[in-house]
C-alpha cells in the first residue's frame, strides 16, 4: 500500500496514523479517545492496512486556513 508522506489515515478501528514515507506510517492517536499514545510506533502501511482494516485518508478540520 502506498500512502502520501505527511498525510493522516484512519484505520477501521478509528486509530489515526500519519505517513512518514510512502510505505511507513506512525501511530498518532487512539480511536477510543484514550490519550495514552505509544510514541514512535512505526509500522509498514501494508501491515496496518491488513491487520486494522483499510486505511482511509482523513484531513483535520481547519487545514484549509493554514
Amino acid at each position: 500500500m502506498q500512502v502520501e508522506e505527511g498525510h493522516f489515515y484512519r484505520s477501521a478501528g478509528g486509530d489515526i496514523w500519519q505517513a512518514v514515507s510512502q510505505s511507513i506510517v506512525q501511530f498518532a492517536a487512539n480511536g477510543d479517545g484514550d490519550p495514552d499514545v505509544i510514541p514512535f510506533d512505526v509500522m509498514p502501511a501494508d501491515k496496518v492496512n491488513d491487520v486494522s482494516g483499510p486505511l482511509v485518508e482523513v484531513r483535520p478540520m481547519g487545514w484549509e486556513e493554514v
